[in-house]
């Protein structure tokens, strides 16, 4: 089975089990910033910060047995960086799971976790692109609604200007007309 197809619930037992038995990285494990301090370091809410925890998302975080206090490392840290990045793009917490538990794995899974990069700058390309069209209608909304207040505020000035249904459209086409000789 890939670790794409483990259950959330496998992929939770696999990452105990990988730090349970040890693991070599480049970073401090050792506890030291709380909820609060790792939100501010983050830029992401306490809230966010739990509720990334209670997903197993931080795979060194510890428990301050006097108060119960969560307490994260430096390898915390840097997973909620990456985290950050990954939801900001629109990952699933179960793909940032699996993603984190294949970094932990280690170089055998380097392929897989290009891949899921790969896959998701395509789809926030995508994403961009998108909302450069609706970045593009807004503004030719924008163009129409300022032409239209001109319009009205010249009738105004001359005294002509009635709130009823007036001649919107022959104002629309106006506007449209104006828009193709200027080259929109």
């Amino acid at each position: 089975m890939t670790n794409k197809e483990k259950s959330d619930a496998e992929i939770i037992k696999e990452l105990d089990s990988i730090i349970e038995n040890g693991i070599s990285i480049d970073y401090d494990t050792k506890p030291k910033y709380t909820v609060k301090e790792l939100s501010k370091k983050l830029g992401l809410s306490s809230h966010t910060i739990r509720f990334y925890d209670k997903e197993h998302l931080f795979p060194f975080v510890k428990r301050d047995v006097s108060n119960d206090e969560r307490l994260f490392s430096d390898a915390d840290w840097a997973f909620g960086k990456l985290i950050k990045c990954l939801r900001q793009i629109g990952l699933s917490i179960h793909d940032c799971r699996l993603f984190i538990l294949d970094t932990l794995i280690g170089d055998d899974t380097v392929k897989e976790r290009l891949l899921i990069l790969v896959n998701l700058q395509a789809s926030l390309r995508k994403q961009i692109h998108e909302l450069q069209e609706a970045e593009r209608d807004l503004q030719y909304k924008i163009r129409f609604f300022s032409y239209l207040d001109e319009e009205i505020e010249i009738e105004k000035e001359k005294g002509i200007f009635t709130d009823k249904k007036r001649g919107l459209l022959s104002k629309l086409k106006r506007f449209v007309s104006k828009q193709k000789s200027l080259g929109c």
